[in-house]
């Protein structure tokens, strides 16, 4: 008996196979046939086609030899990112799958929230998934989640899921989200607290890691809770530095050229030169951005643009748009302090 679909329909559990034969990612069939149930009407060698999880389209065949039906287990473990199979998952919970089941690195929860299924993640929660359960990484649901989709990132923190958690490198969900530029994310993490200027172990800021992308509107909504720009890393990088070293590459959008005239207007003042006054490297290649640059550097900023920073800086770590509209201060002024020149 053979059984041959697409990746895209791949059932979200893993059967385990006595002698330690195993197949992740069992495919189902149109009328939701799946392994089990062929192997439960004969006891014959069944190829199954497998999703493999280290790449991005490739497929394998797995055969699992005679097994007697009663040596057949049910684990919850991978979730498709095409179609959503909560009946399923829901049916293997009932008969004793336990959704905080550490498979190889990851959990079912882990899972769910790579592929942003939201009505999966919503579930698991329901069925007592540890919401800050860590992977092998360090990484929580969270890290993940803040990556893809904003209602895994919604129902994870209302399940109290810590905005503020830390992985392996001391990344935090909000890294993750700036780097991927999925400022909804991004927003979401900072008004359940998360901290915009917590620090890697690398001393990157998720503004840094957004930065270093050319990642605007991430960056936006970052700079509009209170995110530090004049921060270094721990090789004296700055989020300026990190978005200059991207421009120098020579494949700058206009998007990325955006981005740092709000992250100039967000300094006041910035130096290109690093503390030992040398230059980067990459702009050593790129005389036009070098030239264009150290101009900027040389014009002194005004001292309305101090004002600015200085403000700015004083309101601390809130949503400034909330903060500066309660200012006894002119609407044009208001929409100066928020960047909007």
């Amino acid at each position: 008996m053979a059984c041959r679909w697409t990746p895209v329909e791949l059932l979200p559990l893993n059967i385990y196979i006595g002698n330690g034969l195993e197949a992740e990612g069992v495919a189902v069939s149109g009328d939701a046939q799946c392994l089990c149930e062929a192997e439960q009407r004969a006891l014959k060698t069944v190829t199954c086609q497998t999703f493999t999880p280290w790449t991005t389209n490739v497929c394998c065949c797995v055969t699992l030899a005679r097994v007697p039906w009663s040596s057949v287990t049910h684990e919850l473990y991978y979730v498709p990112s095409a179609h959503s199979h909560t009946d399923n998952v829901e049916d293997l919970i009932r008969k004793g799958a336990d959704v905080n089941r550490m498979h190889g690195t990851l959990k079912p929860l882990h899972c769910a929230c790579m592929v942003a299924d939201a009505d999966c993640v919503e579930l698991l929660l329901e069925k007592g998934a540890e919401v800050n359960a860590l992977d092998g990484y360090n990484r929580t649901a969270l890290h993940y989640a803040a990556e893809k989709d904003e209602s895994c990132v919604e129902l994870l923190l209302e399940y109290g899921a810590q905005p503020n958690a830390l992985d392996g490198n001391k990344d935090t969900p909000l890294h993750w989200a700036a780097f991927k530029d999925n400022p909804e994310c991004v927003r979401a993490l900072l008004e359940s607290g998360a901290c915009p200027n917590a620090r890697d172990y690398n001393n990157d800021t998720p503004l840094s890691w957004a930065a270093m992308k050319g990642n605007l509107e991430s960056v936006k909504v970052l700079l509009d809770y209170g995110a530090q720009v004049h921060v270094t890393n721990l090789k004296g990088q700055t989020p300026i530095s990190r978005l200059v070293a991207l421009l120098a590459r020579g494949l700058g959008t206009e998007q990325e050229e955006e981005c740092l005239e709000l992250l100039c207007r967000a300094a006041g003042r910035f130096e290109i030169r690093r503390a030992d006054g040398t230059l980067p490297r990459e702009l050593s290649k790129d005389p036009q951005l070098l030239a264009r640059l150290t101009n900027m550097v040389a014009q002194a900023p005004t001292l309305r643009c101090l004002a600015r920073c200085a403000v700015r800086q004083s309101l601390g770590v809130q949503f400034l748009p909330t903060a500066v509209k309660e200012l006894p201060l002119p609407e044009t002024i208001k929409d100066y302090l928020l960047l909007r020149d």
